[in-house]
């Protein structure tokens, strides 16, 4: 039997304002772990920066699949662009040794 709006069980979930598993933590050591991550990020440290990046910015997705007509036409135009810089620079290659 399903619960209706009248009939809901007592005492359901966890009471509001406690604390789940991940927020165990002593504030201190929070306190703690967040100032070195800061000083690790102000010293140029790329594993912290590497962390608060991906924490803070999701990771770029295709917009276009592999296999889907638009995918094809962007493989192109990258494969154009390429030759068209391979000829270039071959051809300044060229001027210079004149």
């Amino acid at each position: 039997m399903r619960f209706s709006a009248d009939n809901q069980p007592k005492g359901r979930g966890r009471p509001k304002g406690s604390k789940d598993k991940k927020m165990t933590l002593p504030d201190s050591l929070k306190a703690t772990a967040l100032e070195q991550l800061t000083e690790a990020v102000s010293v140029g440290e790329s594993w912290a920066i590497t962390l608060v990046m991906s924490r803070t910015h999701p990771a770029l997705k295709p917009i276009t699949p592999k296999d889907s007509l638009d995918g094809e036409m962007l493989a192109a135009k990258i494969k154009e662009v390429t030759e068209f810089e391979e000829r270039l620079k071959a051809l300044e290659d060229q001027s210079n040794e004149n």
